[in-house]
């Protein structure tokens, strides 16, 4: 994030943790800003409610703090205008299609007037690499699918309770892939585990 100017881009293909890494780097400028009342407030949206009425992004940011967070109006454009906040905007590709490069022009738009604002806003890998417009930011993290030995240290960690499952997902090719995204591995493990604990 900080290499990247306080302004990136998180791309992934379904379930592979975007969300969870926005909220992760929510929850760690959080901490920072608990410890420098100087740091700005990071907050989340899902760009999704932009295409209700697609306005300006400063406008949507004033109207979403109300309405999310219970922040006044005032207070929302001043910490706008001061650039006390970082905006975590999740869902670029959940905006419908007919908006998305409309939306992606109101966020360029935005960093143009508002360059010193944080920013990180997060895609489906091939709805963003469709757009023929692209954000201006600087940078890019593009989440891979997890390895093999990632999986398998993650259900390792669970020893026995799902030894089974981590022999199953080593020698059946769909079971492997499905579990190549953090949601479908977590999904895989609590359904396993959910059959080894059901009472007879």
């Amino acid at each position: 994030f900080h290499r990247a100017d306080r302004a990136l881009l998180i791309l992934g293909d379904a379930g592979s943790g975007k969300t969870t890494l926005l909220i992760t780097l929510a929850r760690e400028l959080i901490r920072v800003a608990q410890s420098d009342p100087e740091q700005p407030i990071p907050v989340i949206f899902n760009l999704v409610s932009w295409a209700e009425k697609r306005q300006s992004i400063n406008d949507w940011i004033v109207e979403e703090l109300t309405a999310k967070y219970q922040i006044p109006q005032a207070l929302g454009q001043q910490w706008l205008a001061e650039d006390d906040l970082v905006l975590l905007l999740d869902g670029l590709d959940e905006v419908p299609l007919l908006h998305r490069a409309a939306c992606v022009t109101a966020l360029n738009q935005f960093r143009q007037q508002q360059g010193l604002t944080g920013i990180v806003i997060s895609s489906r890998r091939k709805a963003y690499e469709a757009l023929t417009t692209h954000l201006y930011l600087g940078g890019a993290y593009l989440l891979q699918p997890l390895t093999v030995d990632q999986i398998d240290t993650y259900l390792t960690a669970a020893g026995e309770q799902l030894a089974v499952l981590r022999v199953a997902v080593q020698c059946h090719p769909t079971l492997h892939e499905l579990a190549q995204t953090p949601l479908m591995l977590h999904v895989l493990s609590v359904a396993y585990w959910q059959t080894k604990t059901v009472p007879d």
